[in-house]
């Protein structure tokens, strides 16, 4: 049973994402340009919630007067 499934599904991704050239291309570029987006987005929130209360954000209105 999970032979079969893996069989169709690795057809209908071979069939729908890697058997034209110009989709496969398609399929990468979009690929880590959403890996990417999503990466910085989670790092940089953890980073914020790691250092919050450091950063000149949080700190600037102790120094300098409005």
């Amino acid at each position: 049973m999970v032979g079969g499934f893996t069989r169709t599904l690795s057809s209908f991704v071979y069939r729908n994402f890697f058997k034209k050239e110009s989709v496969y291309f398609t399929t990468i570029v979009a690929s880590g340009v959403a890996f990417s987006v999503t990466f910085n987005t989670m790092f940089d929130r953890y980073w914020d919630k790691k250092t919050a209360g450091t950063k000149w954000e949080d700190i600037k209105g102790d120094y300098v007067a409005n």
